[in-house]
Order: C-alpha cells, then structure tokens, then sequence
C-alpha cells in the first residue's frame, strides 16, 4: 500500500541566492537582474525578462558591493566592465 505525502500548504517556494553576500533567500524577496540589449545590467521587477538573471538584497551595501568587485562577471558569465544602470544605484 502507498502511503500518500503530505503537501506543503503553500507549495513551493524558490529560493535564490545573492550574488553579492550569498544569502540564501526566497525569490520574492531579491532584485532580479539581467543584462540589457547593451550589456548594462536592468532590474527585471517582473521576473520574466529574457536572458540569464542574477538576484541581489535589496540593501543598499548589497547593491554597493557590486560596483566594487567582479559578481557580475561571474554571475552573468563575461568579461570585462559591465555597467549597472543608474535605477539600481538608488536601492
């Protein structure tokens, strides 16, 4: 006899990591990025834009430490300086 599994009753919940301190969080709860058509990285507020996305906090030393060292290469797998659109500089 088959012994039938509890559900969860909300489901499931993704989880994501931040890029820039590596914490482990729930999707909703993180800034997506996304490279833009001339590789500057976009908020992608709905979640659904094309392309390979990384997730972020939303604090402001999140966001700062990005400028600073190379997460976004290694996130977005290119070389190079990548520039940040100035939206995300004002989390």
């Amino acid at each position: 006899m088959k012994t039938l599994a509890m559900k969860s009753p909300k489901g499931h919940i993704p989880t994501r990591t931040c890029i820039s301190c590596g914490a482990k969080r729930n999707k909703m709860d993180l800034i997506r990025l996304r490279l833009g058509a001339h590789g500057i990285v976009v908020r992608d507020d709905r979640g659904k834009g094309p392309g390979r996305g990384a997730y972020v906090c939303p604090n402001k030393s999140c966001c700062d430490s990005l400028r600073k060292g190379y997460q976004l290469n290694r996130a977005f797998k290119r070389g190079g300086t990548i520039g940040i659109h100035p939206d995300l500089q004002t989390v």
